[in-house]
């Protein structure tokens, strides 16, 4: 099966990686679509191809030509309708030669399957859904659904366009699936397939005996600096553990430019020396302060399904998660975790206490709950196993 995943970017986040890894790993040719932010990234797979969009705008010039020519050749009758539509939807001739770089290589390339990554993508390219002439398969992730479509109303109503045109609907949760029923996406088209992690994350670290309680609790938080994943709310747990005589440190790893709010409000609350705020570490560092905290809370506002927190679980390390999302399809209150309200720091920082006056043996049942329910759920040989079952159900439907 020749695939194509288009991304945006080159490489893709850590989750995306893994499935186009998974992907080639079963004997299938993945073509990943983007822009370069690596120069000279290489996948460990030869069955990997990366299309390169130009940043330089030579490239670009000299890219959109050789598209533009060898469409003409291979899709002659395709050819003066894309053309059309590109520059339909282009301001000017530049803009032009940009989506021609981004749109036009997939059509060169015989796929048998699409996959779209981010469903915003569908609408600013609808080239794709028109005029490619295999199956198009769309992932629904987190905020592009949640909440993208209501501050952006022509989004949705592109949403209300296009979706019914999907020839399949990559779900990460139930939740999310539902979210998108309201922009028609039609209920039987999709498929509820959730994140997954590696199996090597299991046996990282011994499920740990957690300390003492009058010695530092050591939390974290991993993400990105962005309002929808509601640091303000844990900070402000934080600000009454600090009031209320609770030892601990807090770790925020967050990339992004938008962290000026995060800043002033460590600094508003005199939180100073108790938050540890880092802006963006690699993955591997990532999965080792994890490993070494005590207790990872997810204090979002919106989720699809956090992979931050399946790979906290698999770690043996408890998690806290705001009732967000799809995280509820995760996490059995008390039983593998915990689940708090969403902006409610005061529940949260109860929920920390309680943990704290919980005995060791307790919060090893809880932790190792959650890497049952990881292993047996959340792997990540299984959700390649079912993606592929995914694309091959859409392309026997489309025969």
């Amino acid at each position: 099966m020749k695939i194509g995943v288009y991304t945006g970017t080159i490489p893709p986040p850590v989750f995306i990686n893994n499935l186009v890894n998974g992907l080639a790993d079963k004997n299938d040719i993945v073509i990943l679509y983007g822009k370069t932010s690596e120069r000279n990234y290489q996948f460990s797979s030869s069955a990997i191809v990366q299309r390169k969009v130009p940043v330089t705008k030579l490239g670009i010039v000299l890219y959109s030509i050789f598209t533009l020519s060898k469409l003409i050749i291979m899709h002659p009758q395709l050819y003066l309708t894309i053309v059309k539509m590109l520059r339909k939807n282009s301001t000017n001739w530049i803009q032009f030669l940009k989506r021609s770089c981004r749109v036009l290589p997939p059509f060169l390339d015989n796929l048998d399957i699409f996959h779209i990554q981010w469903a915003k993508t569908l609408v600013y390219y609808p080239e794709f859904i028109e005029k490619l002439q295999c199956p198009v398969v769309l992932s629904l992730r987190g905020a592009q659904i949640n909440y993208s479509p209501i501050a952006d109303k022509n989004l949705a109503q592109g949403y209300m366009k296009y979706f019914p045109k999907v020839s399949g609907f990559h779900a990460v949760s139930s939740a999310i699936g539902k979210e998108a029923e309201k922009y028609n996406a039609k209920p039987q088209n999709i498929t509820v397939i959730h994140p997954a992690v590696k199996g090597t994350l299991i046996n990282y670290n011994s499920i740990k005996k957690t300390k003492d309680s009058k010695k530092s609790l050591k939390i974290i938080s991993v993400g990105r600096c962005h309002w929808k994943k509601g640091y303000t709310f844990s900070l402000d747990a934080m600000a009454i553990l600090k009031k209320e005589g609770v030892i601990f440190t807090y770790t925020i790893i967050a990339s992004g430019m938008d962290h000026e709010n995060i800043d002033y409000q460590i600094y508003d609350l005199g939180l100073d020396g108790l938050i540890n705020f880092i802006n963006g570490l690699p993955h591997d560092e990532v999965i080792e302060k994890i490993s070494e905290s005590d207790l990872f809370i997810l204090p979002s506002v919106e989720e699809g399904i956090s992979n931050a927190v399946l790979e906290a679980m698999a770690l043996g390390v408890p998690v806290i998660s705001t009732d967000c999302g799809g995280m509820s399809e995760i996490i059995d209150d008390s039983t593998n975790g915990f689940i708090a309200p969403v902006r409610e720091p005061k529940m949260m920082a109860k929920i920390i206490k309680n943990f704290i006056s919980m005995g060791v043996t307790e919060k090893m049942k809880i932790a190792k709950n959650a890497q049952n329910v990881i292993s047996n759920n959340y792997l990540l040989e299984e959700q390649i196993e079912k993606m592929i079952n995914f694309y091959r159900i859409i392309l026997k439907d489309s025969i």
